[in-house]
């Protein structure tokens, strides 16, 4: 497989995934795309991390230096922490760095069986995220509909349960890449 050098450039440094889930018919514009996409999703990590970072220290100096407590912090880091959450499983799912307890690689063998055992989990992996991510627009929908507010700070919950069907369907699309990555093993035997 070629190694893209513009995928390689958006990719974690030092991953072991360098650029793995950046489709490879992917150039010029859909590339810039994509990777301006990515940029998005590593700079609102950085900044929902620094913030959870800052709301936490802040509500701990005030509340055990300075003996108050700020009304609706806890609240407002709850929040960042859903966009975190959300935007850091979409990147996990694109870096192919997400947990799985597959006992595949212990009991078959490199070769066609495993790799196909592994088509047909990825495809159950987009399947399930997809009616995920289904489930999540409609609950934004219903979100929206009934006009929910937060308790303390007085916003409107689209705002925080926007973020899930979004970092869902990016999921999902991830999940569709590394599918069509593992068909295309399996179909023409590309090593890995």
């Amino acid at each position: 497989m070629k190694v893209d050098e513009a995928a390689v450039a958006v990719a974690v440094p030092g991953s072991i995934h360098a650029g793995v889930n950046t489709p490879s018919f992917l150039s010029g514009k859909a590339l810039a795309l994509w990777n301006a996409k990515l940029r998005l999703q590593r700079f609102i990590l950085l900044v929902c991390g620094v913030a959870v970072t800052a709301l936490i220290t802040v509500q701990v100096f005030t509340r055990y230096v300075m003996g108050i407590s700020l009304f609706g912090i806890e609240e407002l880091a709850s929040f960042v922490a859903v966009y975190m959450y959300f935007i850091g499983a979409s990147h996990g799912a694109w870096e192919r760095g997400h947990i799985s307890a597959s006992l595949v690689d212990l009991v078959f063998r490199e070769g066609r069986v495993r790799d196909g055992i592994t088509l047909i989990a990825s495809l159950i992996t987009v399947i399930l995220s997809g009616w995920m991510s289904v489930w999540a627009w409609q609950y934004l929908a219903f979100t929206i509909r009934r006009g929910t507010m937060s308790l303390e700070v007085g916003i409107s919950m689209a705002w925080v349960h926007g973020v899930m069907p979004v970092g869902l369907s990016l999921m999902t699309l991830y999940f569709a890449v590394e599918f069509l990555d593992n068909w295309k093993r399996f179909t023409k035997g590309v090593a890995r």
